[in-house]
């Protein structure tokens, strides 16, 4: 009688059987942990302005932008620019049709992850923390970048940027590795403040977001919840920062003094892997998500008003 491991092709079966079942066994897990309630404002006195059962619009994007990986707004309604992460290419696209409006080729092909802008200077975040910078014109379809570097390197997975106006500097989020980790913060994800008007990147988390803390709310329990930053926003009506994370699917709200102020649990269906998130000047909120062998979106959330006490 011939030996298991003298049946190759059914040693293989076995593998795959193994294989299949430690991963069903992970996706009930998954499913079985995540909570029921899905939205989390912890602050008392704030109020929560977007409704995510009640997306206004998720629109498909061109090919090109199936694995859109940041976006900013535009100059006029409507507009977003946007990159993906493979070719040195910005995109400005209609919010609406989802189609694209003008191309601008600003390097060479590399990982790009974030984008944002200052009035019409454009940067660019790459994954190994260098920013590309350049100023917009409509005219012109190749306008080469330069490149500010900064401490970050490719450990870090830098994944999300977006201008400050309250400080005058770009707020960064990594994906990985803290630039300067620290033993007694080890559940916290740092959000650094690279100044623009020296050109310099404070090494210290200037905000930060504890996964500690998250999973109290979310789980309510001790108990973290794994974020991963992959986009970061500041609300144009309070200066709060948003940020979101691909894993985990999750969108956190923190105040100045790194508080945090609501949470959310984004759908899957709809947020496959979100990687960018913006606001327009008159509060919409947009987010967008890579396709994973589909069609990327970008969803539009209309900014709510608080509800007022009728006497």
């Amino acid at each position: 009688m011939n030996k298991l491991w003298e049946k190759p092709n059914l040693i293989s079966v076995v593998i795959l059987l193994i294989v299949l079942g430690i991963g069903i066994t992970y996706v009930m897990i998954t499913v079985n942990q995540r909570p029921e309630t899905e939205s989390f404002t912890v602050d008392d006195d704030y109020f929560f302005p977007y409704n995510f059962d009640r997306l206004d619009r998720v629109v498909k994007l061109p090919s090109e932008l199936n694995e859109i990986s940041g976006l900013c707004a535009g100059f006029n309604p409507n507009e977003l620019f946007a990159i993906q992460d493979e070719e040195g290419e910005l995109f400005l696209v209609n919010s609406v049709s989802g189609k694209t409006i003008n191309r601008v080729r600003f390097d060479k092909n590399r990982d790009y992850e974030g984008i944002t802008r200052r009035d019409r200077e454009i940067y660019v975040l790459e994954t190994d923390g260098d920013i590309h910078q350049f100023t917009y014109q409509d005219s012109l379809s190749d306008i080469p970048a330069t490149k500010l570097e900064t401490d970050f390197s490719y450990r870090n997975d830098t994944e999300g940027i977006c201008y400050d106006p309250v400080t005058n500097s770009l707020l960064i989020v990594p994906k990985e590795q803290e630039l300067n980790p620290a033993a007694d913060n080890e559940s916290r994800r740092g959000i650094y403040t690279f100044d623009l008007a020296t050109k310099r990147l404070n090494p210290q988390p200037t905000y930060y977001i504890d996964q500690l803390q998250v999973g109290q709310i979310v789980f309510g329990s001790n108990r973290e919840y794994i974020i991963k930053p992959s986009g970061i926003a500041v609300d144009p009506f309070t200066n709060d920062i948003f940020v979101i994370s691909s894993v985990g699917n999750i969108l956190v709200v923190i105040d100045r003094d790194s508080q945090i102020k609501h949470v959310e649990l984004l759908e899957k269906a709809t947020f496959t892997q979100p990687e960018g998130i913006t606001f327009s000047e008159t509060g919409e909120l947009y987010i967008s998500s890579e396709g994973r062998g589909g069609r990327g979106i970008v969803a539009t959330l209309t900014r709510m008003q608080p509800p007022t006490n009728e006497q």
